[in-house]
Formats: C-alpha cells, structure tokens, sequence
C-alpha cells in the first residue's frame, strides 16, 4: 500500500533533522574557519597600521634631512667646479623663418667656466631674463627658468654650451637688450649671475 503524503513528508523532515540540515549550532570547523580568518584580519589591519606608521616616519625624516650636500671649502678649490658663466658669440635674437623680418626669440649660448676660465659641462639650472632699459618703467620684458632635464638635453658638444630657447613673452620695442642669466650649479649650489648687451631685430 502506498504511503501517505504526510507520511513522506514526516520521514523527509526526520531524516534532515537526523543528518543535521537544519541544525543551527556551528560545526567545529566552521569555528575554526571563523578563528582563521579573524586572525588573518587581525594580521591585515595590524600590517595597515605599521605600514601607515613607517610612512609617517619617513616623511618626518625626509623633512628633517639635509638635501643639500656641502662639501668644505679646501676641499671645492681642489676640484674642477664652476667659478663663472661665459656667453656664446651666438647669444642674441633669432628668427627662424629668414623670409620673414624681425625676431621672434633669444637664444642663449651660455656655459659654466672654472677656475682657469675653461669651459666646463656642470650640470645645473638656470634662470633667464629680458630687460629693455630703454622703457621708463617695467623693463623686465622676459622671464625664463631651464630645469635640469632641459638643460641636460640642450647640451651641444661641438659648441660646448648649453643653448637656451627663450621666445619673446613680450615684443621688444626697441633693438639694444639687456640679458641676465642665472645659473645654480648642481653640485656645490653656488649661483653665477652674468650680464650681457644684445641686439634683436625688433617684430614688425
């Protein structure tokens, strides 16, 4: 004789209770599962926190040391450093297209030179700027800064100098020039400072 539905239905329900389907109480290794990972948490956050705490010490040592190495004074006079800058016979206004009249930039033949007034490939910055000291007032007409990377590329072996592209910021107004041009050398960070007449052919 077939048995009931409710009969099947009872003996299903008995068996899952028996095998423990429904049993709510964890097993021992869901604990230990559970243990694992909350120790593995605790390893993650506790990583987090040191890493945050080394990076906080780095940046208090970065802003307490001393960037700039100096090297005593005997010791400098004994090596081929920078002592001065000296000017291409280049240096002046500059068009690149000769079919058209009047310049459009400086270019800048400039290199360091050292105690012997030798030319000297120093690696370093510079800073460059435009004078017309013919206008009564606001005669800074240009202002210019080369950074190590461009400085590095713009050195020309068979000129020995450095060549800096300076176009006008502001059109000259009359052809007589006065161009300055700070240099920072890298290594002792001394600054040279050089002045030079030029002559443009003022924009049309």
């Amino acid at each position: 004789m077939r048995p009931s539905s409710s009969a099947l239905i009872a003996a299903i329900l008995g068996s899952l209770l028996a095998g423990g389907c429904f049993n709510n109480t964890p097993s021992q290794a869901n604990i230990e599962l559970r243990k694992q990972n909350q120790q593995l948490q605790d390893q993650i956050t506790g990583l987090d926190r040191r890493h945050d705490a080394d990076e906080a010490t780095i940046r208090g040592l970065q802003a307490q040391a001393t960037t700039v190495p100096v090297l005593p004074q005997d010791e400098l006079d004994q090596l081929f450093t920078s002592s001065g800058l000296k000017f291409g016979s280049l240096t002046g206004g500059y068009h690149p297209d000769p079919n058209k009249y009047g310049d459009t930039m400086v270019k800048v033949y400039v290199c360091p030179i050292d105690q012997d007034g030798d030319k000297l490939k120093a690696a370093g910055t510079f800073h460059v700027e435009l004078f017309d000291l013919a206008l009564p007032s606001n005669n800074r007409i240009g202002s210019w800064d080369f950074d190590l990377q461009y400085t590095r590329d713009h050195w020309f072996n068979l000129l020995n100098s450095y060549v800096l592209d300076c176009p006008f910021q502001s059109r000259p107004v009359h052809a007589s020039l006065m161009l300055r041009v700070v240099f920072t050398d890298q290594l002792t960070h001394r600054i040279f400072t050089v002045d030079k007449g030029i002559g443009v052919q003022p924009p049309g």
